[in-house]
Protein backbone atom coordinates (compact mmCIF):
# COMPACT_ATOMS: atom_id res chain seq x y z
CA UNK A 1 0.00 0.00 0.00
CA UNK A 2 3.12 2.23 0.01
CA UNK A 3 2.46 3.45 -3.53
CA UNK A 4 -1.04 4.70 -2.65
CA UNK A 5 0.10 8.10 -1.35
CA UNK A 6 2.16 8.86 -4.45
CA UNK A 7 -0.67 7.65 -6.64
CA UNK A 8 -3.01 10.32 -5.25
CA UNK A 9 -0.62 13.20 -5.92
CA UNK A 10 0.76 11.83 -9.19
CA UNK A 11 -2.63 11.45 -10.86
CA UNK A 12 -3.72 14.97 -9.96
CA UNK A 13 -0.38 16.34 -11.19
CA UNK A 14 -0.46 14.39 -14.47
CA UNK A 15 -3.87 15.80 -15.31
CA UNK A 16 -2.26 19.26 -15.38
CA UNK A 17 1.21 18.58 -16.91
CA UNK A 18 2.25 14.96 -17.38
CA UNK A 19 5.90 14.22 -16.58
CA UNK A 20 8.11 12.52 -19.17
CA UNK A 21 11.66 11.37 -18.28
CA UNK A 22 13.99 11.66 -21.30
CA UNK A 23 17.37 9.90 -21.17
CA UNK A 24 19.81 10.53 -24.05
CA UNK A 25 23.52 11.38 -23.98
CA UNK A 26 23.11 13.70 -27.00
CA UNK A 27 22.15 17.22 -25.78
CA UNK A 28 20.85 18.18 -29.22
CA UNK A 29 18.41 15.25 -29.22
CA UNK A 30 17.22 16.19 -25.73
CA UNK A 31 16.76 19.82 -26.84
CA UNK A 32 14.66 18.82 -29.86
CA UNK A 33 12.53 16.34 -27.90
CA UNK A 34 11.95 18.94 -25.16
CA UNK A 35 10.89 21.50 -27.78
CA UNK A 36 8.42 19.08 -29.40
CA UNK A 37 6.86 17.73 -26.19
CA UNK A 38 6.74 20.92 -24.13
CA UNK A 39 4.54 22.37 -26.84
CA UNK A 40 2.05 19.64 -25.83
CA UNK A 41 2.15 20.72 -22.16
CA UNK A 42 4.43 17.94 -20.89
CA UNK A 43 7.06 18.49 -18.18
CA UNK A 44 10.35 17.04 -19.46
CA UNK A 45 12.92 15.75 -16.97
CA UNK A 46 16.26 15.22 -18.72
CA UNK A 47 18.90 12.59 -17.96
CA UNK A 48 22.27 12.26 -19.70
CA UNK A 49 22.78 8.58 -18.86
CA UNK A 50 21.07 5.52 -17.43
CA UNK A 51 21.90 6.20 -13.77
CA UNK A 52 20.43 9.69 -13.97
CA UNK A 53 17.34 8.22 -15.60
CA UNK A 54 16.85 5.70 -12.79
CA UNK A 55 17.13 8.49 -10.17
CA UNK A 56 14.65 10.67 -12.09
CA UNK A 57 12.13 7.84 -12.24
CA UNK A 58 12.38 7.29 -8.49
CA UNK A 59 11.88 11.02 -7.82
CA UNK A 60 9.11 11.86 -10.31
CA UNK A 61 7.29 8.56 -11.04
CA UNK A 62 6.63 9.82 -14.59
CA UNK A 63 3.83 8.99 -16.99
CA UNK A 64 6.37 7.87 -19.64
CA UNK A 65 10.10 7.15 -19.98
CA UNK A 66 12.00 7.76 -23.25
CA UNK A 67 15.35 5.92 -23.28
CA UNK A 68 18.18 6.12 -25.78
CA UNK A 69 19.41 2.60 -26.44
CA UNK A 70 23.11 3.50 -26.56
CA UNK A 71 24.38 5.64 -23.65
CA UNK A 72 27.64 5.81 -21.66
CA UNK A 73 27.79 3.70 -18.53
CA UNK A 74 24.74 1.45 -18.60
CA UNK A 75 22.86 1.36 -21.88
CA UNK A 76 19.13 1.93 -22.37
CA UNK A 77 18.30 -1.76 -22.35
CA UNK A 78 19.93 -2.29 -18.95
CA UNK A 79 18.40 0.93 -17.64
CA UNK A 80 14.94 -0.22 -18.66
CA UNK A 81 15.46 -3.59 -17.02
CA UNK A 82 16.61 -2.01 -13.74
CA UNK A 83 13.67 0.40 -13.68
CA UNK A 84 11.25 -2.49 -14.05
CA UNK A 85 13.09 -4.53 -11.40
CA UNK A 86 12.81 -1.54 -9.03
CA UNK A 87 9.05 -2.00 -9.09
CA UNK A 88 8.03 0.55 -11.71
CA UNK A 89 6.25 -1.94 -13.92
CA UNK A 90 3.34 0.47 -14.37
CA UNK A 91 5.45 3.12 -16.15
CA UNK A 92 5.69 2.57 -19.93
CA UNK A 93 9.14 2.78 -21.55
CA UNK A 94 9.80 3.71 -25.20
CA UNK A 95 13.27 3.13 -26.64
CA UNK A 96 14.86 5.68 -28.96
CA UNK A 97 17.46 3.91 -31.04
CA UNK A 98 19.53 4.07 -34.18
CA UNK A 99 19.63 0.28 -34.08
CA UNK A 100 17.09 -1.31 -36.36
CA UNK A 101 18.29 -4.91 -36.33
CA UNK A 102 15.94 -7.64 -35.19
CA UNK A 103 18.06 -8.54 -32.17
CA UNK A 104 17.94 -4.99 -30.76
CA UNK A 105 14.20 -4.74 -31.28
CA UNK A 106 13.68 -8.12 -29.62
CA UNK A 107 15.86 -7.12 -26.67
CA UNK A 108 13.92 -3.87 -26.18
CA UNK A 109 10.70 -5.80 -25.74
CA UNK A 110 12.35 -8.44 -23.54
CA UNK A 111 13.50 -5.84 -20.97
CA UNK A 112 10.03 -4.31 -20.73
CA UNK A 113 9.83 -1.56 -23.39
CA UNK A 114 6.40 -1.16 -25.01
CA UNK A 115 7.60 0.51 -28.23
CA UNK A 116 10.67 1.92 -29.99
CA UNK A 117 11.37 4.91 -32.20
CA UNK A 118 14.20 4.79 -34.68
CA UNK A 119 16.67 7.56 -35.43
CA UNK A 120 16.56 9.90 -37.26
CA UNK A 121 13.43 10.72 -35.26
CA UNK A 122 10.26 11.63 -37.12
CA UNK A 123 8.94 14.30 -34.77
CA UNK A 124 5.29 14.02 -35.76
CA UNK A 125 5.41 10.26 -35.10
CA UNK A 126 7.09 10.82 -31.72
CA UNK A 127 4.48 13.40 -30.69
CA UNK A 128 1.59 11.12 -31.70
CA UNK A 129 2.96 8.04 -29.91
CA UNK A 130 3.77 9.95 -26.72
CA UNK A 131 0.28 11.53 -26.61
CA UNK A 132 -1.36 8.15 -27.07
CA UNK A 133 0.68 6.39 -24.38
CA UNK A 134 0.45 9.20 -21.79
CA UNK A 135 -3.33 9.53 -22.23
CA UNK A 136 -3.71 5.81 -21.57
CA UNK A 137 -1.50 5.97 -18.45
CA UNK A 138 -3.49 8.88 -16.99
CA UNK A 139 -6.79 7.09 -17.61
CA UNK A 140 -5.50 3.87 -16.03
CA UNK A 141 -4.24 5.70 -12.95
CA UNK A 142 -7.57 7.47 -12.54
CA UNK A 143 -9.37 4.14 -12.48
CA UNK A 144 -6.75 2.63 -10.15
CA UNK A 145 -7.39 5.46 -7.71
CA UNK A 146 -10.94 4.22 -7.33
CA UNK A 147 -9.58 1.28 -5.37
CA UNK A 148 -8.42 3.56 -2.55
CA UNK A 149 -10.43 6.78 -2.55
CA UNK A 150 -14.05 7.60 -1.84
CA UNK A 151 -14.99 9.71 -4.84
CA UNK A 152 -17.66 11.73 -3.01
CA UNK A 153 -15.55 12.94 -0.06
CA UNK A 154 -11.98 12.32 -1.30
CA UNK A 155 -11.37 10.47 1.97
CA UNK A 156 -9.77 7.01 2.18
CA UNK A 157 -12.35 4.32 1.45
CA UNK A 158 -12.95 0.99 3.18
CA UNK A 159 -10.05 -0.76 1.47
CA UNK A 160 -7.43 1.83 2.44
CA UNK A 161 -8.96 2.17 5.91
CA UNK A 162 -8.57 -1.59 6.49
CA UNK A 163 -4.89 -1.37 5.60
CA UNK A 164 -4.33 1.62 7.88
CA UNK A 165 -6.10 -0.07 10.78
CA UNK A 166 -3.91 -3.15 10.34
CA UNK A 167 -0.78 -0.97 10.34
CA UNK A 168 -2.00 0.95 13.40
CA UNK A 169 -2.50 -2.30 15.32
CA UNK A 170 1.00 -3.47 14.37
CA UNK A 171 2.54 -0.19 15.56
CA UNK A 172 0.52 -0.21 18.79
CA UNK A 173 1.55 -3.79 19.49
CA UNK A 174 5.23 -2.95 19.04
CA UNK A 175 5.11 0.22 21.16
CA UNK A 176 2.63 -1.16 23.74
CA UNK A 177 0.27 1.78 23.20
CA UNK A 178 -3.50 1.98 22.73
CA UNK A 179 -5.74 2.86 19.77
CA UNK A 180 -9.28 4.20 19.74
CA UNK A 181 -11.38 3.18 16.76
CA UNK A 182 -14.54 5.25 16.35
CA UNK A 183 -17.34 4.48 13.92
CA UNK A 184 -19.41 7.58 13.18
CA UNK A 185 -22.90 7.22 11.70
CA UNK A 186 -25.07 10.19 10.68
CA UNK A 187 -28.40 10.21 12.53
CA UNK A 188 -31.61 10.12 10.46
CA UNK A 189 -29.70 10.19 7.19
CA UNK A 190 -32.44 8.29 5.37
CA UNK A 191 -34.89 11.02 6.34
CA UNK A 192 -32.65 13.63 4.68
CA UNK A 193 -32.44 11.53 1.52
CA UNK A 194 -36.18 10.98 1.42
CA UNK A 195 -37.03 14.62 2.20
CA UNK A 196 -34.48 16.52 0.13
CA UNK A 197 -33.24 13.95 -2.40
CA UNK A 198 -29.96 12.11 -2.99
CA UNK A 199 -28.06 15.23 -4.06
CA UNK A 200 -28.78 16.78 -0.69
CA UNK A 201 -27.73 13.54 1.00
CA UNK A 202 -24.41 13.65 -0.84
CA UNK A 203 -23.85 17.25 0.26
CA UNK A 204 -24.54 16.28 3.87
CA UNK A 205 -22.05 13.40 3.71
CA UNK A 206 -19.37 15.74 2.31
CA UNK A 207 -20.11 18.33 5.00
CA UNK A 208 -19.85 15.77 7.81
CA UNK A 209 -16.60 14.43 6.37
CA UNK A 210 -15.16 17.95 6.38
CA UNK A 211 -16.34 18.63 9.94
CA UNK A 212 -14.72 15.44 11.23
CA UNK A 213 -11.49 16.06 9.30
CA UNK A 214 -11.08 19.58 10.71
CA UNK A 215 -11.49 18.31 14.28
CA UNK A 216 -8.72 15.70 14.11
CA UNK A 217 -4.94 15.79 14.30
CA UNK A 218 -2.92 15.38 11.10
CA UNK A 219 -1.73 11.97 12.34
CA UNK A 220 -5.28 10.65 12.79
CA UNK A 221 -7.10 8.74 10.04
CA UNK A 222 -10.64 9.40 8.85
CA UNK A 223 -12.25 7.22 6.20
CA UNK A 224 -15.67 6.86 4.65
CA UNK A 225 -16.73 3.23 4.89
CA UNK A 226 -19.80 3.70 2.70
CA UNK A 227 -23.26 5.23 2.94
CA UNK A 228 -23.37 7.61 5.89
CA UNK A 229 -20.72 5.81 7.96
CA UNK A 230 -17.24 7.11 8.73
CA UNK A 231 -14.34 5.60 10.67
CA UNK A 232 -11.73 7.41 12.76
CA UNK A 233 -8.46 5.87 13.99
CA UNK A 234 -6.78 7.64 16.92
CA UNK A 235 -3.34 6.26 17.79
CA UNK A 236 -1.20 6.70 20.91
CA UNK A 237 -3.98 7.36 23.40
CA UNK A 238 -3.29 6.97 27.11
CA UNK A 239 -6.63 5.36 27.89
CA UNK A 240 -10.41 5.65 27.60
CA UNK A 241 -10.29 9.18 29.02
CA UNK A 242 -8.57 10.43 25.85
CA UNK A 243 -11.19 8.69 23.72
CA UNK A 244 -14.00 10.26 25.78
CA UNK A 245 -12.56 13.73 25.20
CA UNK A 246 -12.25 13.20 21.45
CA UNK A 247 -15.69 11.58 21.09
CA UNK A 248 -17.34 14.32 23.15
CA UNK A 249 -15.71 16.92 20.91
CA UNK A 250 -16.90 15.08 17.79
CA UNK A 251 -20.51 14.83 18.94
CA UNK A 252 -20.49 18.58 19.73
CA UNK A 253 -18.97 19.49 16.36
CA UNK A 254 -21.41 17.26 14.48
CA UNK A 255 -24.38 18.88 16.26
CA UNK A 256 -24.62 21.26 13.38
CA UNK A 257 -27.02 23.04 11.06
CA UNK A 258 -26.10 22.26 7.46
CA UNK A 259 -27.52 24.25 4.54
CA UNK A 260 -28.59 22.03 1.64
CA UNK A 261 -29.41 24.30 -1.29
CA UNK A 262 -32.36 26.40 -0.08
CA UNK A 263 -33.08 24.22 2.94
CA UNK A 264 -31.36 24.03 6.29
CA UNK A 265 -31.22 20.77 8.21
CA UNK A 266 -29.96 19.80 11.63
CA UNK A 267 -27.44 16.98 11.77
CA UNK A 268 -25.98 14.85 14.51
CA UNK A 269 -24.14 11.54 14.72
CA UNK A 270 -23.88 8.40 16.80
CA UNK A 271 -20.42 7.08 17.62
CA UNK A 272 -19.29 3.59 18.60
CA UNK A 273 -15.86 3.21 20.22
CA UNK A 274 -13.60 0.20 20.66
CA UNK A 275 -10.15 0.36 22.27
CA UNK A 276 -7.13 -1.72 21.24
CA UNK A 277 -6.00 -3.94 22.93
CA UNK A 278 -8.74 -3.94 25.60
CA UNK A 279 -11.60 -4.70 23.18
CA UNK A 280 -9.76 -6.97 20.77
CA UNK A 281 -6.29 -8.14 19.79
CA UNK A 282 -6.66 -7.70 16.02
CA UNK A 283 -8.09 -5.22 13.55
CA UNK A 284 -11.07 -7.36 12.59
CA UNK A 285 -12.24 -7.79 16.18
CA UNK A 286 -11.77 -4.10 16.98
CA UNK A 287 -13.84 -3.12 13.93
CA UNK A 288 -16.60 -5.60 14.79
CA UNK A 289 -16.80 -4.38 18.38
CA UNK A 290 -16.82 -0.70 17.37
CA UNK A 291 -19.69 -1.53 15.03
CA UNK A 292 -21.59 -3.22 17.86
CA UNK A 293 -21.03 -0.17 20.07
CA UNK A 294 -22.26 2.16 17.33
CA UNK A 295 -25.53 0.23 17.01
CA UNK A 296 -25.98 0.48 20.79
CA UNK A 297 -25.45 4.26 20.54
CA UNK A 298 -28.24 4.37 17.95
CA UNK A 299 -30.51 2.41 20.25
CA UNK A 300 -29.72 4.72 23.16
CA UNK A 301 -31.33 7.68 21.43
CA UNK A 302 -28.69 8.75 18.89
CA UNK A 303 -26.50 11.85 19.12
CA UNK A 304 -24.24 10.14 21.63
CA UNK A 305 -21.20 7.90 21.87
CA UNK A 306 -20.99 4.44 23.32
CA UNK A 307 -17.97 2.34 24.30
CA UNK A 308 -18.00 -1.33 23.48
CA UNK A 309 -18.88 -3.65 26.36
CA UNK A 310 -18.53 -7.44 26.23
CA UNK A 311 -22.16 -7.91 27.23
CA UNK A 312 -23.37 -6.13 24.11
CA UNK A 313 -25.06 -8.86 22.15
CA UNK A 314 -28.08 -7.06 20.73
CA UNK A 315 -26.70 -6.87 17.22
CA UNK A 316 -25.72 -10.52 17.28
CA UNK A 317 -29.21 -11.50 18.44
CA UNK A 318 -30.81 -9.38 15.74
CA UNK A 319 -28.69 -11.06 13.09
CA UNK A 320 -29.65 -14.47 14.47
CA UNK A 321 -33.35 -13.52 14.34
CA UNK A 322 -32.97 -12.33 10.77
CA UNK A 323 -31.25 -15.56 9.75
CA UNK A 324 -34.06 -17.61 11.30
CA UNK A 325 -36.66 -15.45 9.53
CA UNK A 326 -34.84 -15.91 6.22
CA UNK A 327 -34.87 -19.70 6.58
CA UNK A 328 -38.60 -19.62 7.34
CA UNK A 329 -39.16 -17.31 4.37
CA UNK A 330 -37.41 -19.74 2.06
CA UNK A 331 -39.48 -22.65 3.32
CA UNK A 332 -42.69 -20.60 2.95
CA UNK A 333 -41.95 -19.41 -0.62
CA UNK A 334 -41.82 -15.74 0.37
CA UNK A 335 -39.10 -14.83 -2.15
CA UNK A 336 -39.92 -13.22 -5.49
CA UNK A 337 -37.88 -12.38 -8.59
CA UNK A 338 -38.16 -8.99 -10.25
CA UNK A 339 -36.64 -8.13 -13.63
CA UNK A 340 -35.17 -4.77 -14.63
CA UNK A 341 -34.74 -4.12 -18.38
CA UNK A 342 -31.29 -3.58 -19.90
CA UNK A 343 -31.27 -1.25 -22.90
CA UNK A 344 -28.95 -1.06 -25.91
CA UNK A 345 -28.23 2.68 -25.93
CA UNK A 346 -27.27 2.82 -29.59
CA UNK A 347 -30.39 1.28 -31.14
CA UNK A 348 -32.77 1.85 -28.20
CA UNK A 349 -33.86 -1.76 -27.81
CA UNK A 350 -34.32 -4.00 -24.78
CA UNK A 351 -31.59 -6.62 -24.95
CA UNK A 352 -32.11 -8.32 -21.61
CA UNK A 353 -32.97 -7.98 -17.94
CA UNK A 354 -31.29 -8.29 -14.56
CA UNK A 355 -32.92 -10.74 -12.16
CA UNK A 356 -33.33 -9.18 -8.70
CA UNK A 357 -34.47 -10.95 -5.54
CA UNK A 358 -37.22 -9.52 -3.34
CA UNK A 359 -38.58 -10.80 -0.03
CA UNK A 360 -42.32 -10.44 0.46
CA UNK A 361 -42.48 -10.47 4.25
CA UNK A 362 -45.96 -11.28 5.63
CA UNK A 363 -45.82 -8.33 8.06
CA UNK A 364 -43.21 -5.91 6.69
CA UNK A 365 -44.14 -6.13 3.02
CA UNK A 366 -41.58 -6.05 0.18
CA UNK A 367 -37.99 -6.11 1.46
CA UNK A 368 -35.10 -5.04 -0.79
CA UNK A 369 -32.08 -7.37 -1.28
CA UNK A 370 -29.64 -5.03 0.47
CA UNK A 371 -31.56 -5.69 3.69
CA UNK A 372 -31.33 -9.47 3.63
CA UNK A 373 -28.72 -10.73 1.13
CA UNK A 374 -25.74 -10.10 3.48
CA UNK A 375 -27.42 -12.23 6.17
CA UNK A 376 -28.31 -14.89 3.60
CA UNK A 377 -24.64 -15.04 2.59
CA UNK A 378 -23.36 -15.10 6.17
CA UNK A 379 -25.80 -17.83 7.22
CA UNK A 380 -25.14 -19.98 4.14
CA UNK A 381 -28.76 -19.76 2.96
CA UNK A 382 -27.47 -18.10 -0.22
CA UNK A 383 -26.51 -21.55 -1.53
CA UNK A 384 -30.09 -22.86 -1.57
CA UNK A 385 -31.57 -19.46 -2.38
CA UNK A 386 -29.13 -18.94 -5.23
CA UNK A 387 -29.91 -22.33 -6.75
CA UNK A 388 -33.64 -21.59 -6.53
CA UNK A 389 -33.02 -18.27 -8.30
CA UNK A 390 -31.09 -19.92 -11.14
CA UNK A 391 -33.73 -22.61 -11.69
CA UNK A 392 -36.58 -20.08 -11.50
CA UNK A 393 -34.94 -17.71 -13.97
CA UNK A 394 -34.42 -20.50 -16.50
CA UNK A 395 -38.09 -21.50 -16.17
CA UNK A 396 -39.13 -17.85 -16.64
CA UNK A 397 -37.08 -17.60 -19.82
CA UNK A 398 -38.90 -20.66 -21.15
CA UNK A 399 -42.27 -19.07 -20.28
CA UNK A 400 -41.33 -15.85 -22.08
CA UNK A 401 -40.14 -17.70 -25.16
CA UNK A 402 -43.36 -19.75 -25.29
CA UNK A 403 -45.32 -16.48 -25.02
CA UNK A 404 -43.59 -15.12 -28.10
CA UNK A 405 -40.91 -12.88 -26.65
CA UNK A 406 -37.72 -12.99 -28.64
CA UNK A 407 -34.81 -14.60 -26.84
CA UNK A 408 -34.19 -12.75 -23.57
CA UNK A 409 -30.80 -12.54 -21.89
CA UNK A 410 -31.16 -12.60 -18.11
CA UNK A 411 -28.26 -11.71 -15.79
CA UNK A 412 -28.07 -13.43 -12.40
CA UNK A 413 -26.09 -12.05 -9.45
CA UNK A 414 -23.74 -14.52 -7.80
CA UNK A 415 -22.18 -14.26 -4.34
CA UNK A 416 -18.60 -15.21 -3.48
CA UNK A 417 -19.76 -18.03 -1.21
CA UNK A 418 -21.56 -19.74 -4.10
CA UNK A 419 -18.29 -20.11 -5.98
CA UNK A 420 -16.65 -21.61 -2.92
CA UNK A 421 -19.34 -24.04 -1.78
CA UNK A 422 -21.18 -25.35 -4.82
CA UNK A 423 -20.59 -26.48 -8.39
CA UNK A 424 -22.18 -23.54 -10.14
CA UNK A 425 -21.44 -24.89 -13.60
CA UNK A 426 -23.39 -28.07 -12.79
CA UNK A 427 -26.29 -26.05 -11.31
CA UNK A 428 -26.55 -23.86 -14.41
CA UNK A 429 -26.14 -26.78 -16.81
CA UNK A 430 -28.93 -28.76 -15.17
CA UNK A 431 -31.32 -25.79 -15.08
CA UNK A 432 -30.62 -24.98 -18.74
CA UNK A 433 -31.30 -28.54 -19.88
CA UNK A 434 -34.45 -28.95 -17.76
CA UNK A 435 -35.92 -25.66 -19.05
CA UNK A 436 -34.86 -26.38 -22.65
CA UNK A 437 -33.24 -22.98 -23.19
CA UNK A 438 -29.90 -21.88 -24.59
CA UNK A 439 -26.98 -20.99 -22.35
CA UNK A 440 -26.65 -17.77 -24.37
CA UNK A 441 -29.89 -16.64 -22.72
CA UNK A 442 -27.98 -16.15 -19.46
CA UNK A 443 -25.35 -13.84 -18.03
CA UNK A 444 -23.76 -13.86 -14.58
CA UNK A 445 -23.00 -10.79 -12.47
CA UNK A 446 -19.99 -10.90 -10.14
CA UNK A 447 -18.73 -8.05 -7.98
CA UNK A 448 -15.17 -6.80 -7.64
CA UNK A 449 -15.13 -8.12 -4.07
CA UNK A 450 -16.04 -11.59 -5.32
CA UNK A 451 -13.09 -11.57 -7.74
CA UNK A 452 -10.68 -10.65 -4.97
CA UNK A 453 -12.06 -13.23 -2.52
CA UNK A 454 -12.07 -16.13 -5.00
CA UNK A 455 -9.32 -15.52 -7.53
CA UNK A 456 -8.53 -19.20 -8.15
CA UNK A 457 -12.01 -20.72 -7.99
CA UNK A 458 -13.83 -17.95 -9.78
CA UNK A 459 -11.49 -17.67 -12.76
CA UNK A 460 -11.91 -21.37 -13.52
CA UNK A 461 -15.68 -21.20 -13.15
CA UNK A 462 -16.05 -18.06 -15.25
CA UNK A 463 -14.02 -19.57 -18.07
CA UNK A 464 -16.36 -22.58 -18.04
CA UNK A 465 -19.34 -20.23 -18.18
CA UNK A 466 -17.83 -18.48 -21.17
CA UNK A 467 -17.24 -21.81 -22.89
CA UNK A 468 -20.94 -22.62 -22.37
CA UNK A 469 -21.98 -19.31 -23.95
CA UNK A 470 -22.89 -17.50 -20.71
CA UNK A 471 -21.71 -13.89 -20.60
CA UNK A 472 -19.79 -12.55 -17.60
CA UNK A 473 -20.56 -9.10 -16.17
CA UNK A 474 -18.37 -7.30 -13.63
CA UNK A 475 -20.81 -5.54 -11.31
CA UNK A 476 -20.39 -2.26 -9.36
CA UNK A 477 -17.09 -1.40 -11.04
CA UNK A 478 -15.28 1.49 -9.40
CA UNK A 479 -16.57 1.00 -5.85
CA UNK A 480 -13.16 0.37 -4.44
CA UNK A 481 -11.76 -3.12 -4.79
CA UNK A 482 -10.59 -4.34 -8.19
CA UNK A 483 -7.69 -3.08 -10.28
CA UNK A 484 -7.17 -3.01 -14.02
CA UNK A 485 -5.44 -6.38 -13.75
CA UNK A 486 -8.81 -8.03 -13.11
CA UNK A 487 -10.22 -6.59 -16.33
CA UNK A 488 -7.25 -7.99 -18.25
CA UNK A 489 -6.91 -11.38 -16.56
CA UNK A 490 -10.48 -12.51 -15.91
CA UNK A 491 -12.91 -13.60 -18.65
CA UNK A 492 -15.16 -10.54 -18.49
CA UNK A 493 -17.52 -9.44 -21.27
CA UNK A 494 -19.32 -6.47 -19.74
CA UNK A 495 -18.26 -3.90 -17.13
CA UNK A 496 -21.07 -2.27 -15.15
CA UNK A 497 -20.49 1.28 -13.88
CA UNK A 498 -21.91 1.66 -10.40
CA UNK A 499 -24.90 4.00 -10.05
CA UNK A 500 -22.90 6.07 -7.56
CA UNK A 501 -20.89 7.52 -10.46
CA UNK A 502 -23.73 7.69 -12.99
CA UNK A 503 -25.88 9.75 -10.61
CA UNK A 504 -23.37 12.61 -10.67
CA UNK A 505 -23.16 13.13 -14.43
CA UNK A 506 -23.18 15.49 -16.22
CA UNK A 507 -23.05 18.18 -13.46
CA UNK A 508 -20.43 16.63 -11.18
CA UNK A 509 -17.05 17.02 -12.89
CA UNK A 510 -15.37 14.33 -10.81
CA UNK A 511 -18.06 11.74 -11.56
CA UNK A 512 -18.02 12.72 -15.24
CA UNK A 513 -14.23 12.33 -15.38
CA UNK A 514 -14.45 8.96 -13.63
CA UNK A 515 -17.08 7.64 -16.02
CA UNK A 516 -15.07 8.95 -18.98
CA UNK A 517 -11.93 7.21 -17.70
CA UNK A 518 -13.74 3.91 -17.21
CA UNK A 519 -15.25 4.19 -20.69
CA UNK A 520 -11.81 4.78 -22.16
CA UNK A 521 -10.31 1.79 -20.39
CA UNK A 522 -13.09 -0.60 -21.38
CA UNK A 523 -12.91 0.54 -24.99
CA UNK A 524 -9.16 -0.07 -25.00
CA UNK A 525 -9.73 -3.57 -23.60
CA UNK A 526 -12.61 -4.20 -26.03
CA UNK A 527 -15.13 -4.73 -23.23
CA UNK A 528 -18.76 -3.65 -23.35
CA UNK A 529 -19.92 -1.05 -20.82
CA UNK A 530 -23.25 -0.98 -18.95
CA UNK A 531 -24.31 2.01 -16.84
CA UNK A 532 -26.55 1.37 -13.83
CA UNK A 533 -28.99 3.84 -12.31
CA UNK A 534 -29.70 5.94 -15.41
CA UNK A 535 -32.48 8.36 -14.50
CA UNK A 536 -32.21 11.47 -16.72
CA UNK A 537 -31.90 12.47 -20.36
CA UNK A 538 -28.67 14.32 -19.49
CA UNK A 539 -27.07 11.17 -18.09
CA UNK A 540 -28.15 9.18 -21.14
CA UNK A 541 -26.69 11.78 -23.52
CA UNK A 542 -23.29 11.73 -21.80
CA UNK A 543 -23.19 7.93 -21.70
CA UNK A 544 -24.03 7.64 -25.40
CA UNK A 545 -21.36 10.19 -26.30
CA UNK A 546 -18.77 8.12 -24.40
CA UNK A 547 -19.67 5.00 -26.39
CA UNK A 548 -21.40 3.21 -23.50
CA UNK A 549 -23.29 0.28 -25.03
CA UNK A 550 -25.93 -0.53 -22.41
CA UNK A 551 -27.92 1.08 -19.62
CA UNK A 552 -30.56 0.29 -17.02
CA UNK A 553 -32.46 2.44 -14.57
CA UNK A 554 -35.68 4.28 -13.79
CA UNK A 555 -35.30 6.32 -17.00
CA UNK A 556 -36.81 3.29 -18.70
CA UNK A 557 -38.36 1.14 -15.99
CA UNK A 558 -38.13 -0.03 -12.43
CA UNK A 559 -37.70 -3.74 -11.77
CA UNK A 560 -40.91 -5.66 -12.56
CA UNK A 561 -42.36 -9.09 -11.71
CA UNK A 562 -42.04 -11.60 -14.54
CA UNK A 563 -45.61 -11.29 -15.84
CA UNK A 564 -45.54 -7.49 -15.73
CA UNK A 565 -42.26 -7.42 -17.60
CA UNK A 566 -43.76 -9.69 -20.26
CA UNK A 567 -46.65 -7.25 -20.72
CA UNK A 568 -44.23 -4.32 -20.66
CA UNK A 569 -42.17 -5.87 -23.41
CA UNK A 570 -45.01 -7.11 -25.59
CA UNK A 571 -46.83 -3.76 -25.52
CA UNK A 572 -43.57 -1.86 -26.13
CA UNK A 573 -44.49 0.53 -23.35
CA UNK A 574 -40.83 1.34 -22.86
CA UNK A 575 -40.97 3.86 -25.79
CA UNK A 576 -37.26 4.56 -25.52
CA UNK A 577 -36.96 6.67 -28.64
Amino acid sequence: MSNVVSLFSDTQKYEERPVVVLADDDPSIRLMVRHVLESEDYDIVEAADGLEAIKAVEQYHPALILLDAIMPGIDGFTTCQQIKENGHTDIPVMMITGLDDDASVERAYEVGAIDFITKPIKWAVLKHRVKSVVAKVIAERKVELLAYRDTLTNLPNRLLFADRLEQSVIRADRSHTSIALMLVDIDDFKLVNDSFGHDAGDKLIKAVGQLISRSLRRADTIARLGGDEFAVIIENIDGPEDAISIADNLTTILEHNVRLDDQETYTSASIGIAIYPDDGKDARTILKNADTAMFRAKENGRHCFQFFKPEMSVSAMERLDLENSLKAAFENDEFLIYYQPIINLQDNEIVGVEALLRWLHPDKGLIQPADFIPSAVESGLIIALGEWLIVSVCKQIRVWQDAGLKEQNVSINLAARQFKEQDLVAVFSKAIVESNIKATSLSVDVTERTLIDNEGEIETTLKKFRDMGIKVMLDDFGTGYASLAYLKEFPIDVVKIDREFVSGIPDNQQDSATVSAIAGITQGLKLDLLAEGVETEGQLSVLKSLGCQYGQGFFWSKALPGDEYEQFYMNQIYNIG
